[in-house]
């Protein structure tokens, strides 16, 4: 009988996370969230289409019994994935934003709130029954919660995706949701209680005791987590008695609610909401338990909802008709509140629409809170179907509908307006040697003068020894056993710059700094290049890998002592790569120890066309003094090596103009690095910016042209 069961379970697994990749990988083909097409799948595999197309395999493969199986790990998935949005949820975002957050946040919960509440005058007599937990002030308060839900971390990635969390616009849906997740959980909790609540004094013995727990979390959980915390700065992340520790109490806390009589998830939930939010612990925290939680766990919840979900018994129009006032009502409230508390803090119209359409993303968060109510009583197997496809629903229509109301194009203009504004910059250095950190640290604050808003990362990885590589053994690296690291995060220091550090052992280093660079949305990979000589695979190993291979701007600095003050010379070509240099050197511009020359080669007789010399650079769109020569020469190398003698660092684009390429794209005569004795800064870019403007690049927009010097 063991064996069967586990033979059964195991099969079911396979079948799960199987068709859940697959089905994600589909949703996201065709520009929905992944999750999107994981709940397909648990549908699929419930009554809804599998049992109904092939009852008597369906049976065999989900026998009655299993289900008490799935639906352990289910729940474990679920307390574990609360647990993991609870850290997502940033408190200081709730003190931080200012009143238009907490207006809208307000309005799109009491909207959809008093729909739902509303909705159930019209829906109690039609699809509930007089089941001992379905009065109508416990469905109505159930109604409204679920109407409430705007899907958190499902928000946050159709944020990222679409490039809108570096904006005011994602800044506002963020803090929005962070509100609308704590409401209504709280919301939530009040309706489990009074739905098991025999009577008022046994609800009121559910409030205290709640009350209770709260403070018992806050005041010395809270402590208790911070002196974790601590623990793991001073010993690194080889120390697993940190998260075992971080395991057990959210096992704890989940018991803790569950035993009260507010559902296990909200002790999750809570201990989450509480972690100290460093963003290296939350990390270290983060991607020990996601990995498992999401791919795992969490496709099992799926599967287990699916098989509650009985569409089929939508058995006529009038049922349907009732889904499809559902989904309007939520649309209305969710999208409706938010949007015209959005006009009304003087937000425009695209924006609060933008924003309208975020708020409405329900996806798992529903699910989950869809499942309590159907494990309570609180709704029918019926309701439950129409919820679960307006959960659906409401979550597929917000890309499509985000892609109409903020085109790519207008969405490329805020995003590059608003970095510029911001002067938000985030460099990744990877290093592995102690010499190389002088020179990274000082580029590092020519980039950020005055210490910016901007971001450094220090990466230091240790390469993995072959067992490690096999997966025998995965230890963690020691933050103190790197010297290139330490001397990095010295140079910085001196300088004034908070760089975070960032360590672990790698596999393979060249793949783990371009998913670093990803993961901290960095704008710029920074490397140190070591050779004594350039031979014809110039660039070739790690460098080459992260230069063909990461999907961020990369720079590599060839050291050859240079100095706290410099002089910059950026030749000048019109690549992709040139106007890097160029939006690099324009950050450059603004310290006081750095001038800055552009050097544009044209051929002879072309130095009188002023547009085509400057070759649309902007003296304005430079916060210092820069100096733009236009050079007449049939050999552009000929003449950068002619005029860098005064200089001290060139900065210079991977491109066939100037002879400089990595050997993957083919070998070049290296000319400049290899006769000129300074310093360079390679620099290569990944993807330029979709311009509005033409081929200048975004940087270029609302700047007059620039008289052309005389020809040198």
């Amino acid at each position: 009988m063991h064996a069967s069961v586990l033979s059964v379970l195991l099969l079911q697994i396979f079948l799960i996370l199987a068709l859940s990749r697959i089905m994600g990988t589909l949703a996201a083909r065709i520009g929905q969230p992944k999750v999107v097409g994981e709940m397909l799948a648990g549908i699929m595999l419930g009554p809804s289409l599998l049992g109904w197309i092939a009852p008597d395999l369906w049976a065999f493969l989900f026998p009655p019994f299993s289900k008490d199986l799935l639906n352990v790990l289910a729940q474990i998935g679920v307390i574990f994935f609360l647990f993991l949005i609870g850290l997502e949820l940033d408190t200081r975002l709730l003190r931080e934003r200012g009143q238009a957050a907490l207006i809208i946040s307000q309005l799109s919960i009491i909207a959809p709130f008093l729909l739902g509440a509303a909705l159930t005058l019209f829906l109690y007599p039609r699809v509930f029954n007089d089941g001992p937990h379905m009065n109508f002030t416990t469905v109505a308060l159930f109604m409204g919660a679920a109407m409430s839900i705007t899907a958190f971390p499902v928000l946050a990635r159709i944020l990222t995706e679409r490039g809108l969390q570096r904006t005011p616009l994602g800044a506002l849906a963020i803090t929005c949701a962070a509100f609308n997740d704590v409401a209504a959980w709280c919301m939530l909790a009040f309706v489990i209680a009074l739905g098991r609540a025999e009577g008022l004094v046994p609800g009121l013995i559910t409030v205290g005791l709640s009350a209770i727990y709260t403070a018992v979390m806050f005041f010395l959980v809270r402590p208790l987590l911070k002196r974790l915390e601590g623990l793991y700065e001073r010993r690194g992340s080889s120390d697993q008695v940190i998260l075992s520790l971080i395991f057990l109490l959210t096992l704890l806390s989940a018991a803790a609610t569950h035993w009260i009589g507010i559902h296990a998830l909200f002790g999750a939930f809570l201990l989450g909401a509480i972690m100290p939010k460093s963003s290296r612990f939350l990390n270290f925290v983060t991607e020990r338990l996601e990995g498992f939680t999401v791919l795992f766990l969490l496709p099992i919840f799926f599967a287990y909802a699916g098989l509650r979900t009985q569409i089929g018994l939508l058995d006529n129009s009038h049922l349907w008709g009732l889904t499809g006032l559902v989904v309007l009502a939520a649309c209305m409230g969710k999208f409706g509140g938010s949007f015209v508390a959005a006009l009304a803090s003087g937000i425009h119209w695209r924006e609060s629409a933008a924003l309208g359409i975020l708020m409405n993303t329900r996806g798992l968060v529903e699910l989950v809170l869809l499942t309590i109510g159907l494990q309570m009583g609180v709704i029918t197997d019926a309701v439950f179907a129409m919820m679960v496809i307006m959960a659906l629903a409401t979550t597929a229509m917000t890309t499509p509908i985000l892609h109409w109301v903020y085109p790519r194009k207008l969405l490329e203009a805020v995003i590059a307006r608003e970095l510029d504004a911001t002067k938000d910059f985030r460099v990744v250095v990877p290093i592995s040697r102690p010499e190389s950190a002088a020179g990274l640290a000082r580029i590092c604050a020519a980039l950020a003068p005055g210490g910016g808003s901007g971001k450094v990362y220090a990466l230091g990885l240790q390469q993995a020894t072959i067992h490690e590589t096999l997966g025998i053994t995965y230890p963690q690296c020691d933050l103190a056993s790197g010297e290139g690291l330490r001397a990095l995060l010295a140079e910085t220091s001196n300088r004034g710059i908070t760089a975070e550090p960032i360590a672990f052992i790698s596999r393979d280093i060249a793949s783990d700094i371009a998913k670093a660079a990803r993961a901290k949305q960095a704008d710029l990979i920074l490397m140190g290049y070591h050779k004594s000589f350039f031979g014809e695979a110039m660039f070739g190993g790690v460098v080459h890998r992260v230069l063909t291979g990461a999907d961020t701007d990369v720079a590599i600095l060839v050291d050859r002592g240079l100095g706290e003050k410099f002089k910059v010379l950026v030749p000048y070509q019109g690549t992709p790569h040139d106007r890097l240099a160029v939006s690099l050197v324009r950050r450059m511009a603004a310290h006081p120890d750095i001038s800055v020359t552009i050097l544009h080669v044209v051929p002879p007789g072309k130095a009188s066309d002023s547009r085509a010399g400057a070759a649309g650079i902007r003296k304005q769109s430079f916060p210092g003094s820069v100096e733009i020569w236009v050079v007449e020469d049939v050999g552009p190398i000929d003449a950068v090596v002619q005029q860098a003698g005064d200089f001290d660092l060139i900065i210079l684009g991977l491109s066939e103009e100037w002879g400089i390429q990595s050997h993957f794209f083919g070998l070049r005569a290296e000319r400049i690095a290899g006769e000129w004795p300074g310093s360079l800064l390679f620099v290569r870019k990944h993807a330029p910016l979709t311009s509005l403007a033409g081929d200048e690049g975004l940087w270029l927009q609302n700047d007059p042209p620039l008289e052309s010097q005389a020809s040198r």
